[in-house]
């Protein structure tokens, strides 16, 4: 942030932007000094003029590391025995403030305006009120049910039961529509 405090002296503490503040000072006790608050373009730096600050959000590609998931829910291994990770590279929503006089405010605008003429309003994001919604698959099968029905029968795949969250591995789905689709 461009703002910043520059110290001035008594005779200009009637000048707009100037404040009192008080100082403690170890030995003399409190004094008087006087700080002119300045807000100082970002883009060029000097323009102390009419500044503002602007918010604004803007897409930046991220790259995160994640655990490798086997198809029995559990992290790949590597040979050291380590968790395997593979690089996830995704977009995601910074949001900024810059401060800018009006002719940087007016460079933005116009180099946006190709971009916002092709646009459209975003409304704001409606608040769910609903609680937890359990994952319905394409093909109908609700996964709190298949979890549900794997710790009732105690169903074990290559001798481990299914996990008490997270995602529910292709096996237990297709030994529940197996076992549903007979009875």
């Amino acid at each position: 942030m461009a703002t910043s405090a520059l110290p001035v002296s008594a005779d200009q503490k009637d000048e707009p932007g100037v404040q009192a503040v008080k100082v403690n000072v170890p030995g003399v006790g409190e004094i008087d000094t006087y700080i002119k608050v300045v807000t100082t373009d970002d883009v060029d730096g000097k323009t102390t003029e009419g500044v503002q600050t602007y918010s604004f959000a803007m897409p930046v590609e991220a790259t995160e590391e994640v655990e490798v998931i086997g198809d029995d829910g559990e992290p790949e291994k590597n040979e050291d025995g380590s968790t395997k990770l593979k690089a996830e590279t995704f977009w995601k929503t910074v949001h900024y403030e810059v401060d800018m006089s009006p002719a940087s405010r007016d460079k933005l605008l116009k180099a946006l305006a190709p971009f916002v003429k092709g646009a459209r309003e975003k409304q704001a994001p409606s608040i769910s009120r609903g609680g937890y919604k359990p994952q319905t698959l394409p093909s109908g099968v609700d996964t709190a049910a298949v979890r549900r029905w794997a710790q009732a029968n105690d169903i074990k795949v290559d001798g481990k039961p299914i996990n008490d969250k997270g995602r529910v591995p292709q096996t237990f789905i297709d030994l529940y529509e197996k076992t549903h689709a007979n009875g």
